[in-house]
């Protein structure tokens, strides 16, 4: 799977423990560029000793949002304000891009945005390309980076674009599409202009909804068939094709399948196990990468919509899902890993046999079953409510970092076993799972996604 791209979604300095540990299992580490403006010194740090193959997602599509999902709920003075790492990014773009959403508090018109394609395509892919070794040059390392000549560098280049959203007329999902295209021809010369060192990428943001558009295929091949790139990214709104309705699993599988078709290499920047799974090489309607994060979900809505309150996460692997731990303990509960007629030792043998057998989880249960409490530690926390505080508990710092651990050493396993079994069994192994561990709902999604995507 030479074309795949392996991809660990980076978010805080709190990832770093799992990133480096697991750098080896990923081809790239892929940044938000809002991290990057923010944090560009940590990295380079990152890039430069740890992973050299990197992508920025160029996140253009803030430039459409109301500025309130850009914001902070409140600044020194109480009224709300830009969040500082969007401030830092918008720093980076075309003066005016900066004028119209920090001054005048609103987002860009299609017709502002074509009027700035020169300069925000040049803005991007300078910022995709050289932000990082503006970094770099400041540390004592770079000296040695350039003897050696193995800097950092872009594993792929991806294009400005902008979202389609579900409230958007077929005439403004038209107009976004003709723009998305300006910018991919206008990035693409500048690619070119600078040496093509790397693959170059389209982006499709949208709504979920905008997936049963029946105008949205044809609009695919007008726009792109014809531009000469590799890689297609994909970033759905909060979606999961397992968790979507049988209508869009059939509409996200004639996506995968028109991308293949006209020579486009669809990556999921938000993806689980039902991503990586498509990767395998069998695959008709074939993914060629997927990002998993550390911190949070599989799936991810493109505006934010507030964390909620912590709770303890554990990533159970026969599922191929992260949840609520409590959810997971109920789960051994009722397939007996608990039954007092069986001995701790055994249940944790069971465990490793048919759960989960990673370093993390033997390091965690050891020979005692009870041990997987361990994923549940937490310490309480006072949360201010309106009418007096309330105690809440959340993980311990521990607790989170052993989860973090797990979860990536499933992903690990996951993209091994996608590489080394035939379709057939892949299938069949997800299907006897959930037989096993899933509700009866659970087993009929999982039936009738098999029969769409490998069947």
């Amino acid at each position: 799977m030479d074309d795949v791209i392996r991809m660990l979604r980076y978010n805080t300095g709190t990832d770093k423990k799992a990133f480096v540990k697991f750098k080896n299992d990923f081809d790239a580490v892929i940044f938000n560029a809002t991290i990057v403006a923010y944090s560009g010194a940590a990295v380079a740090d990152l890039v430069s000793v740890h992973k050299n193959q990197y992508i920025i997602d160029p996140q253009t599509h803030i430039l459409q949002h109301s500025v309130h999902a850009i914001m902070s709920k409140k600044s020194r003075n109480g009224q709300p304000c830009i969040k500082k790492s969007v401030q830092k990014y918008l720093e980076q773009l075309p003066p005016r891009i900066q004028n119209i959403i920090s001054n005048e508090r609103r987002p860009l018109s299609v017709a502002e945005m074509r009027d700035v394609i020169d300069d925000l395509t040049q803005s991007i892919y300078e910022f995709e390309t050289k932000y990082v070794d503006r970094f770099i040059e400041k540390k004592e390392y770079s000296k040695y980076l350039k003897y050696i000549n193995a800097g950092p560098a872009p594993r792929v280049v991806i294009a400005p674009y902008f979202m389609l959203k579900k409230e958007m007329s077929d005439r403004e999902r038209s107009e976004v599409f003709h723009l998305n295209k300006l910018y991919m021809q206008r990035f693409l010369e500048i690619h070119r202009e600078n040496g093509e060192n790397c693959p170059a990428a389209a982006q499709l943001v949208m709504d979920k909804e905008v997936l049963t558009d029946e105008k949205l295929l044809e609009r695919i091949c007008e726009s792109y068939r014809e531009e000469n790139f590799e890689y297609f990214f994909i970033w759905i709104n909060d979606f999961s094709s397992w968790d979507c309705s049988r209508e869009e699993k059939q509409c996200f599988c004639e996506l995968l399948s028109t991308l293949n078709e006209i020579g486009k290499k669809p990556v999921m920047s938000y993806g689980g196990y039902d991503s990586i799974f498509l990767c395998n090489k069998e695959i008709k309607p074939r993914l060629y990468g997927a990002a998993q994060s550390v911190g949070y979900g599989e799936t991810r809505t493109i505006t934010p919509v507030g964390g909620g309150l912590p709770v303890n996460k554990y990533y159970f692997r026969p599922l191929h899902k992260r949840m609520r731990f409590d959810e997971a303990l109920n789960i051994l509960i009722d397939t007996g890993y608990f039954d007092p007629e069986k001995g701790n030792d055994e249940h944790a043998a069971d465990y490793y046999r048919n759960i989960c057998d990673c370093e993390q989880c033997h390091e965690v249960i050891q020979n005692d079953i009870n041990n997987f409490n361990t994923y549940n530690e937490s310490v309480p926390y006072i949360v201010k409510a309106r009418f007096g505080n309330i105690t809440r508990n959340r993980p311990t710092q521990e607790a989170a970092l052993v989860a973090a651990f797990h979860f990536l050493f499933s992903k690990q396993k996951e993209w091994q076993d996608v590489e080394k079994y035939r379709l057939s069994e892949l299938r069949d192994m997800l299907i006897a799972d959930y037989e096993t561990f899933g509700t009866e709902h659970q087993r009929a999604n999982i039936k009738e996604w098999c029969e769409i995507f490998a069947g």
